[in-house]
């Protein structure tokens, strides 16, 4: 099925006590950045495999008091086993800087192939949408939110399948029914709800699913404006303006999406609807979507492991070195002590579990 490599395998470091440091890495390029460091390439010495290394700087997490938030995505991550959510390899720290070893997806984001291509059509939104939802079904399935899907966190496989990234905004649940009410997102992807200041759960993410489908679909988001304001006014007041070139089906799949009441929304609970019923997806196997068994429409023109051909230039450009922060702006042994169990490798108990 078109470019696919072998995928990275983990070493198995625990047998012989080594703990994983970023010494065991060769770092190649920079792929990406975040609130809190940079995301490289980098290539594991003895397996020589690639994979994406998400640096965080420690000073930086606890000055904005994001502690919590940084914990919850690793222990997320390492909860989760999901064809369309990226695999999560390694976590260690040293005094400076946290590290998550993530699996390295070259295919592309979806915002870069929007840009590329202006939209997509809708047999090929079909497949991308079942893969996000099955994601999404397993990330809620863990009493899970994660409230920031977005053309930028949707990466192409080599498979030409989905991959959900950046699980930074994500919150675990203590209680089953428990609500959020922090106010986080990307502006045009935020659901009214939160942006009213309500309490509320996973039905963001159907309302974020909603605009990313429409905007795959029209190639721009349903509520779009160069001012915040202006976006959050329009969320709020305005209905979307859905094509009328676009069959009857996917119209209502994105009107059910995007309805404002979470309550009588698309994939809400008290709908008792279940999306992958809606007729948008008539004659689609899950299953097979599951196990990537369809050829997608598109498939990138990948040449390896270590191919970065759809990762922007903004990036790759830089220089990729794992810089030391400068002594003044070191956390304290107290500050410390908040990442501690913050170490994840091959064959620990977390891993035992996952398997």
């Amino acid at each position: 099925m078109g470019n696919k490599f072998k995928k990275a395998k983990r070493p198995n470091y625990s047998k012989n006590n080594k703990k994983v440091t970023v010494e065991d890495f060769t770092l190649h390029q920079v792929i990406g950045r975040g609130n809190f460091g940079k995301v490289m390439l980098v290539q594991e010495k003895g397996t020589k495999d690639f994979y994406a290394m998400k640096v965080l700087k420690k000073n930086e997490i606890v000055k904005k008091q994001q502690v919590k938030h940084i914990l919850a995505e690793r222990d997320l991550l390492i909860q989760l086993n999901c064809p369309f959510i990226v695999d999560f390899f390694y976590g260690f720290q040293n005094d400076e800087k946290l590290y998550f070893i993530i699996e390295y997806v070259n295919g592309g984001e979806i915002y870069h192939h929007l840009n590329e291509e202006r939209n997509f059509s809708e047999g090929r939104v079909k497949l991308y949408a079942a893969c996000i939802i099955i994601a999404l079904e397993t990330i809620h399935n863990s009493n899970a939110i994660y409230r920031d899907l977005k053309p930028e966190n949707l990466l192409i496989d080599t498979e030409g399948y989905i991959k959900l990234i950046d699980f930074g905004l994500a919150k675990i649940l203590k209680k089953k029914k428990e609500k959020c009410k922090t106010m986080c997102g990307t502006p045009e992807y935020i659901a009214p709800e939160v942006l009213r200041g309500k309490k509320y759960s996973k039905e963001v993410d159907y309302w974020s699913l909603g605009t990313v489908l429409f905007e795959m679909l029209h190639g721009m988001p349903p509520f779009y404006s160069e001012e915040t304001d202006e976006i959050y006014e329009k969320i709020l007041e305005e209905e979307p303006n859905i094509s009328k070139k676009l069959s009857s089906e996917a119209q209502d799949l994105l009107k059910g999406l995007l309805i404002k009441d979470p309550q009588k929304r698309l994939g809400s609970s008290s709908r008792n609807e279940n999306i992958r019923n809606h007729p948008f997806f008539e004659g689609l196997d899950w299953d097979k979507v599951l196990n990537k068994k369809y050829k997608p429409e598109f498939i990138p023109k990948v040449e390896g492991q270590e191919d970065i051909r759809h990762i922007d230039t903004v990036f790759t450009n830089e220089i990729p070195k794992d810089s030391r922060v400068d002594k003044q702006y070191m956390i304290s042994s107290v500050d410390n002590k908040k990442f501690e169990g913050w170490t994840f490798q091959v064959d620990s108990p977390m891993t035992k579990k996952k398997k």
